[in-house]
């Protein structure tokens, strides 16, 4: 599996000056934490199986098969069966070599809670071989009361698989409250930091922080434009910025608006100001693809890497996105071979970090031409 599938290696060639390398859940975790791009969120009722054998989202490299609000709690049954059955038939798919599972997309789950997931893996345990097909599991409203239930949970299907990883989602109402949120953050990173090696990354919950705020943005509007969710946002990172230096990624909120229009877009590489984008100069005459792009730029701009996406049409604006310009890419190289100390010790440590999240953003999502913009991965 690689990011931009759907471009024939003559493209690639035109628009690369370094083409994405490949990677599967095999990859180590360092580089593999940056590789989700745009993860499709799935209803756990969905038979999968089809989609990706035919390979019918042809941008797609992560998903996420969800049993909490996507699905309603009498059909959880249902949704077990169904992953059950999507899982079997990729192994029987293998077995006939009709697929490779390196070219599957990254296969996630979302569970519903910490007894829920404790019934899948007594579930998934009685068909050890089509474990291996899981990436990972993401732990909705992930919090210092549910955390070694939910951790010793994934210790467990480790001992099955080691390429399994943990992805706790921060979302939870301790979190939310002013009043307990320092604490719990603090509390939150001592945990991920002794477990890290098992968790690929945090995923920021922004959508069910909304909701529980009782607020929501505009069609053309980022989730940092809601002042109250964006302090929270805010204060998130700042809790686990450190350990995304080195051990975790930090996944941002997801986009659930709908993208009514590309022809909008234009192709032409200098027509794309990020700065003016960010700055919310229009881009293209759809607001919502305008409001998109921004709110992924912001994302980049405050560490994150990576988005959850519900529309299959997302897929290839955020992965674009996520592709590295060819003059980023010289920096950090130049900045990393130098053996010359920067005057101010503190700008050094700064810049190493800048040019080694760029580096391995390089072999994921690729440098980019210098006559090419992320436009023309759209």
């Amino acid at each position: 599996m690689r990011h931009y599938m759907h471009l024939s290696d003559s493209e690639l060639n035109k628009i690369f000056y370094k083409k994405p390398e490949a990677f599967d859940n095999t990859t180590k975790k360092n580089q593999l934490r940056y590789a989700l791009g745009a993860t499709l969120y799935l209803p756990a009722t969905k038979y999968i199986a089809p989609y990706l054998l035919e390979k019918r989202y042809s941008h797609l490299t992560s998903f996420v098969m969800c049993f909490e609000n996507l699905i309603e709690e009498r059909n959880i049954n249902i949704a077990e069966k169904t992953l059950l059955n999507t899982l079997r038939t990729l192994k029987m798919a293998e077995n006939e070599n009709r697929i490779n599972k390196d070219e599957l997309p990254l296969f996630f789950i979302h569970v519903r809670d910490p007894l829920q997931f404790e019934r899948l893996y007594e579930i998934l345990i009685k068909e050890k071989d089509i474990i291996s097909y899981i990436s990972g599991f993401f732990l909705p409203k992930f919090n210092s009361n549910n955390a070694d239930a939910y951790l010793s949970t994934v210790k467990k299907i480790r001992l099955i698989s080691e390429y399994i990883y943990a992805l706790p989602i921060i979302e939870s109402k301790e979190i939310i409250s002013l009043a307990s949120r320092i604490s719990e953050l603090i509390t939150l990173e001592k945990t991920i930091f002794e477990y890290r090696d098992m968790i690929l990354g945090i995923r920021i919950g922004g959508s069910y922080i909304n909701s529980v705020l009782g607020v929501n943005s505009l069609e053309a509007m980022s989730i940092y434009d809601v002042g109250i969710t964006a302090s929270i946002i805010y204060d998130i990172i700042n809790s686990f910025i450190n350990l995304s230096y080195e051990d975790i990624a930090i996944y941002s909120s997801s986009w659930d608006k709908k993208i009514t229009s590309f022809q909008t877009v234009s192709k032409s590489s200098n027509a794309f100001d990020q700065n003016k984008v960010i700055y919310n100069h229009a881009f293209t005459h759809d607001p919502s693809l305008d409001g998109f792009i921004r709110e992924i730029l912001l994302d980049k701009l405050n560490g994150c890497v990576g988005k959850t996406v519900v529309y299959p049409n997302q897929i290839s604006i955020v992965n674009a996105l996520y592709s590295v310009e060819r003059k980023d890419y010289e920096l950090a190289l130049s900045i990393n071979s130098s053996n010359e100390p920067l005057l101010n010790y503190g700008e050094q440590i700064n810049n190493k970090i800048w040019s080694n999240k760029i580096l391995s953003l390089s072999k994921i999502y690729g440098v980019l031409n210098e006559n090419y913009s992320a436009v023309d991965l759209f």
